[in-house]
């Protein structure tokens, strides 16, 4: 048998078709591969600017704070010069400063060239304590924050004394409390004393400007004094020194 061998033949429109099919095919790979080039220049510029200091947080400066050091904010918060400033968590920072006490509100802000403001609002000192020769002191908030800054330790002389507390974590229960008693009873405070009896472990001597001395229970003396009229009681009973808050009843004593 014989084979014949098939020929092709192409007419001139089909020899253009298939030049422009090639033809297309390369343009497509020169512009893939032309993505490709460009997405690795552009990652290569990215990783650059990552890598190089334009990227890092160029100076941290806090405002607003009088009595907190800016070298002690900083030292405690998460981000230095080494911190990528993009990537900040402002929130995450405001709340660190927070923590650390003596401050009521913090704002982190971040511009476009990576300085860093913390603005802050200092809480006020509503007393202070001393336990084993270190000095605490009570902010309006409720913190009880350990200080051996003269200055601030200074500033404490207008504050209630706190006295003969030996434990730490019954002066942070004290301060949660504390901060919650009318404004009119903090100010009229000179001194808090912790005063246990028999029958009372968390009783307090409250000894005021006035020489009068209240005596409540650290768990009761939010819901005792917020009921509690202090001035009428100081006009009504003028010649009574003390005034014992014991469960619903107020118990008197006259001065001598």
């Amino acid at each position: 048998m014989v084979h014949t061998q098939k020929e092709y033949y192409y007419n001139e429109h089909d020899e253009n078709q298939v030049k422009k099919i090639l033809k297309t095919k390369k343009k497509k790979k020169l512009k893939k591969r032309i993505k490709i080039l460009f997405v690795l220049i552009v990652l290569t510029i990215i990783g650059a600017y990552f890598l190089s200091d334009y990227s890092k947080v160029q100076s941290i400066k806090v405002v607003g704070n009088e009595e907190l050091k800016e070298k002690t904010i900083i030292e405690n918060i998460s981000i230095n010069k080494n911190t990528i400033y993009l990537f900040i968590d402002r929130k995450g920072v405001a709340q660190e400063v927070k923590d650390l006490g003596m401050v009521k509100r913090a704002n982190v802000s971040v511009d476009f060239l990576g300085h860093v403001t913390i603005e802050i609002e200092e809480a006020e000192k509503v007393a202070y304590c001393e336990i084993g020769k270190k000095i605490y002191l009570i902010d309006e908030l409720g913190g009880v924050v350990e200080t051996n800054d003269k200055n601030i330790i200074e500033s404490l002389q207008s504050c209630p004394r706190i006295l003969k507390f030996k434990d730490l974590k019954f002066l942070k229960t004290f301060a949660k409390e504390y901060i919650q008693i009318p404004e009119l009873i903090k100010s009229q405070t000179s001194d808090i004393v912790y005063d246990p009896n028999e029958l009372d472990e968390t009783r307090l001597k409250f000894v005021m400007d006035n020489g009068k001395i209240l005596y409540l229970r650290t768990e009761d003396m939010v819901e005792q004094l917020k009921k509690f009229d202090y001035e009428a009681f100081m006009t009504a009973y003028s010649d009574r020194c003390i005034f014992s808050f014991e469960g619903k009843h107020i118990y008197m004593k006259k001065c001598k």
